[in-house]
């Protein structure tokens, strides 16, 4: 009996599949289940909305029923007819939808109800509200249990408040008015649903017909069938449909190898992309951990790419790196160069297999990888990391320009360094990033410590983020002087970070990190709003001090920056006259013309500019006059180099002939021995700045130098120096060879 009981179940089970399998019939369902949810949440929301309504209908009646009182109590209470009030009272209390109404004179303190079995002559309690009511004059009402309790002020008619009233009156049921909405709304539920469901069938089965068939057809194709027939010659949208279907399939046909193509190769270089050099990696790693065999990988990034890029455009670029590419694979013996047939060809992946010749990808930009096979010896990595440097650097000629790049390679082993793709590419990019750090068209072998250098960068990239907002930036102050006079003419903004953990850091530390990660800019502007704010506080005090600002590359390309310094100008209240601008000389060079406008909008508004660390660049005369600077300031490596080195005593004396002939005034910087300050003084420099004068300092510490120690040092310094034998010796560099016996030998 069990036994035909389970199988009639299951029967019952497959049939009631069978049903719900057909579109016709999920279709029927999705429209009944949608009239039927649709159904229901109306209900419930007319309900709802219904209820609300009801409520609403006797608060409206508990407020006439308090008017209607109040209305009724001012004669009563003013004539004090109590018994007629309170007989009343009773008869409005009679209505069964009115449970309780009272009303209390306070002149007398009495209060009378509607209750026939009280008296006003026996002593009851005043409810809270009316004696609010009574203190307030205002309304207030509330819901208590199943009631509606009002309280309202009786007022003469001139607005003197008399007494109060209080009325409670029946709320209705909620249960009994949502079932007696409910009911209705069902009735009329069911009769929309007798309406709707022949309606549906009917429209349903026209509707899914031609669908059935575009299914059955669309099975066909999935199976192979590719000649199987569309419905295309019906007008309607699944006409439509089956023709945009039949030219899919058509397209897919003839464009699958294609699209094999683009999905696992570079459209540029035409090697493998980065996803399939992420399957060939994983797959190799596979087979090596089976094997126990090494593998390399080889991560290269191309020096100097991206000013070829900015410099001839794009199409240049793709050409040069479609060469590179043809010049990596012969390096490396692939035989098809570049153009890798087994991608046109439609080739799947072999997995759990080792390479048998070097796989190499482009992974995006400027970044190629390599993967050495296992029979090739890690070690022997480098050999192949030296002749791809070698063979990238040799010049190649694109459109009639001859192009000279490098390439810096970074090398990671399996298992040594990581067991993973991820960790072999991260740490084949660590170890590229040091080959570029040590000035690029070289190799690293990836080391653990690179690892921790590039954590250390990142870490420091965060807390450089934070270290505005901490307040952990300060700018210290160089004093610059006048060599003739003895006087502090001005001072050099120098930033500061207050590392929480390292200590006082200067920028070399961290500006670098700075201008990569575009932090630059921000810092830059507040460098540059303090500076000036300092600035302004001592012309204020009466002191002339010109204030100089290092500007860096990003912030002064950085749109509407000659505005925002104008505007930070006039904001601080710092003369234009006392603030300079300095730029690097490459930064000056780059772009002379964009330079010139940009320095001609500030310059009009009276501020100063300077070259700074000139002799370091490749400056040409032709821009040299052409550019509207203010001064030099000779590169402190050249300052360091008097007394000791011959030639860069030549070049000092060479900018401050060439700055007297071009009308600039300079500035020598790293000025921290007598010797020097007699040989830049001697040849026509007249502003100094470096340790022999002071060294940077804090705005209140440069305050109380000046208060206390520059006048006198500054006179003791420059008296010796004129007085000295030295001045007279470094005076003419035909001496050099006295004052530079170790150069000379």
């Amino acid at each position: 009996m069990r036994g035909r009981d389970k199988t009639a179940g299951q029967s019952w089970l497959n049939e009631m599949r069978l049903l719900t399998a057909s579109l016709r019939v999920r279709f029927i369902l999705l429209v009944v289940s949608l009239f039927c949810g649709l159904t229901i949440v109306m209900i419930m929301a007319a309900s709802y909305l219904d209820l609300r309504d009801e409520e609403k209908k006797a608060l409206d009646r508990a407020s006439a029923v308090a008017v209607t009182v109040s209305r009724l109590a001012v004669p009563h209470l003013t004539n004090h007819h109590y018994l007629i009030l309170e007989q009343e009272l009773e008869s409005i209390v009679a209505d069964p939808l009115v449970r309780h109404v009272q009303v209390f004179d306070p002149a007398r303190n009495i209060s009378v109800d509607g209750n026939p079995a009280t008296s006003y002559f026996d002593a009851s309690e005043m409810p809270a509200d009316m004696a609010r009511v009574l203190e307030t004059g205002k309304q207030t009402f509330r819901l208590a249990g199943d009631l509606i309790e009002i309280s309202v002020a009786i007022r003469a008619h001139g607005g003197e408040i008399l007494g109060a009233a209080f009325i409670g009156i029946v709320r209705p049921e909620a249960g009994t008015v949502i079932w007696t909405i409910w009911q209705r709304n069902a009735v009329i539920a069911v009769f929309l649903l007798a309406i709707a469901m022949p309606i549906t069938f009917h429209f349903g089965n026209g509707f899914l017909k031609p669908v059935r068939h575009l299914t059955q057809t669309a099975h066909r194709v999935s199976a192979g069938d590719f000649d199987a027939p569309f419905p295309v010659d019906r007008r309607d949208e699944i006409g439509v449909l089956a023709r945009a279907y039949r030219d899919m399939v058509h397209r897919i046909r003839e464009n699958l190898e294609h699209i094999h193509w683009l999905a696992f190769v570079d459209d540029v270089t035409k090697l493998f992309n980065r996803e399939r050099f992420r399957q060939e990696l994983e797959a190799a790693i596979t087979a090596a951990g089976q094997t126990g065999e090494a593998l390399a990988v080889l991560f290269i990034d191309l020096d100097r790419f991206k000013r070829v890029n900015d410099t001839y455009g794009h199409d240049v670029g793709d050409r040069l790196l479609l060469e590179i590419a043809g010049r990596i694979t012969r390096e490396l013996g692939i035989a098809d160069g570049p153009v890798l047939s087994a991608g046109r060809s439609g080739a799947v992946l072999a997995t759990g297999r080792l390479p048998e010749q070097p796989v190499v990808a482009r992974l995006g930009g400027d970044e190629f990888a390599v993967l050495l096979p296992g029979r090739i010896r890690v070690s022997a990595a480098g050999d192949f990391a030296v002749n791809i440097v070698r063979a990238v650097a040799a010049p190649i000629d694109i459109a009639g320009v001859s192009i000279v790049v490098g390439a810096s390679i970074g090398i990671a082993a399996y298992p040594s360094d990581a067991t993973t793709c991820t960790g072999l590419l991260k740490n084949a990019d660590i170890a590229m990033y040091q080959a570029k750090n040590g000035g690029g068209s070289g190799f690293r072998y990836y080391d653990a410590e690179f690892d921790r250098i590039a954590s250390d960068r990142v870490r420091m990239e965060g807390e450089l983020r934070t270290a505005m907002a901490h307040h952990e930036f300060e700018l210290y102050y160089q004093p610059q002087i006048d060599a003739a006079g003895g006087t502090v003419v001005g001072v050099e903004a120098l930033l500061r970070w207050h590392h929480p953990v390292r200590g006082v850091l200067a920028p070399g530390t961290f500006m670098d990190i700075a201008e990569e990660t575009g932090l630059i800019v921000e810092i830059g502007a507040w460098v540059l709003e303090t500076a000036c704010r300092q600035g302004a506080i001592w012309a204020r005090a009466g002191g002339n001090l010109r204030v100089a600002v290092n500007i860096s590359q990003a912030q002064f390309l950085a749109d509407g920056f000659a505005e925002t310094v104008l505007e930070i100008v006039e904001r601080t209240g710092l003369p234009a006259h006392l603030l300079e601008l300095e730029l690097t000389e490459s930064m000056a060079m780059a772009n002379t013309e964009l330079v010139a406008r940009a320095v001609d909008a500030m310059r009009g508004g009276g501020i100063r500019f300077a070259i700074d660390d000139f002799g370091t660049g490749y400056s040409s005369l032709a821009h040299l006059t052409r550019l509207p600077f203010d001064a030099f300031k000779i590169d402190r490596t050249f300052t360091a180099g008097i007394g000791v080195d011959k030639s860069a005593m030549v070049i000092v004396q060479t900018i401050l002939a060439m700055a007297r002939s071009l009308g600039y005034e300079s500035v020598a910087e790293g000025v921290e021995t007598p010797e020097q300050l007699a040989f830049v003084t001697s040849h026509g420099c007249r502003h100094v700045q470096g340790f022999l004068f002071g060294r940077p300092m804090t705005a209140e510490a440069f305050e109380l130098w000046m208060a206390q120690h520059a006048a006198r040092e500054l006179r003791a310094i420059l008296v010796a120096v004129k007085g000295g034998a030295m001045a007279k010796t470094l005076g003419d560099v035909s001496n050099l060879d006295a004052v530079c016996p170790r150069a000379v030998a």
